[in-house]
Formats: structure tokens, C-alpha cells, sequence
């Protein structure tokens, strides 16, 4: 069976400027090390936003970094597709084994979105305790 994770209430703007950011990471053929290095921050920094396991996101000072880093002349290059309406949504996700070069299954996990949902809050706290129910 196979289990499902769900996030805590993130603003969708939050988690598409996550997505985005991934995106443009990899079309510059970096890694997560690469970029968290270019920020100036952790190793780590890149991976821990882009994971839905871990609390840590990308803020307003972080946009400034990636801004420079990525050479946008504004923080809208970020959305390609617009800005994100602002609601809260919980993710729900699997995990499942991160694939090497020959196709096998890997060791280290990756998390896999199922679904998701849109909470029905103003505060973050508030989705949160109806994300819970």
C-alpha cells in the first residue's frame, strides 16, 4: 500500500514560484548544489525548498537573489503564466524512488504530487487546522 503525504497549507503562489524556479534551474542544466552556491546560501538551501517535505520556502529576499541569478529584469518573469491566485492549497504526494541512469530504482525517494486542494482559509493557520480534519 502505498502512502500518502500531505503538506501543510502553503499559498499557491508559494508553490508555483517553487515549481518555476525548478524549472528554470534545470533548463540551465544546474543542480540544486549549483543554485543554492550562485545564491551565496547552504548547499542544501535549494533542496530543502524544492522538497514538500520540509517547511523551508522561497521568500521576498530570496526572489531579489534569484532575480539576479537567473539575469529577470522583474520578479513577473518568475510566473511565466501569470500570478498565481492567492489561495491556500495542501499537497498531497507519494514517494517513490528517485530512478538512476540505468532506470533502476534508487535509494534516495523523491516525492511524487497526487493531488491538490484547495483550503478554504484567510490564514495560514486557519488551513492548517481545517487540513488536519
Amino acid at each position: 500500500m502505498i502512502k500518502i503525504y500531505q503538506t501543510k497549507s502553503i499559498f499557491r503562489i508559494e508553490y508555483e514560484l517553487t515549481c518555476n524556479i525548478k524549472v528554470l534551474r534545470e533548463e540551465k542544466g544546474w543542480s540544486q548544489e549549483v543554485l543554492s552556491a550562485k545564491m551565496g546560501f547552504a548547499v542544501k538551501f535549494v533542496g530543502k525548498c524544492e522538497s514538500l517535505d520540509q517547511p523551508e520556502k522561497y521568500n521576498l529576499r530570496h526572489m531579489g537573489i534569484l532575480k539576479k541569478v537567473f539575469g529577470f529584469e522583474s520578479l513577473d518573469d518568475f510566473f511565466p503564466n501569470g500570478i498565481p491566485e492567492d489561495e491556500q492549497i495542501v499537497i498531497q504526494y507519494k514517494k517513490v524512488p528517485k530512478k538512476k541512469a540505468d532506470g533502476t530504482d534508487s535509494k534516495l525517494m523523491e516525492n511524487v504530487v497526487v493531488e491538490i486542494v484547495v483550503v478554504d482559509a484567510e490564514t495560514k493557520a486557519e488551513g492548517n487546522k481545517q487540513s488536519k480534519k
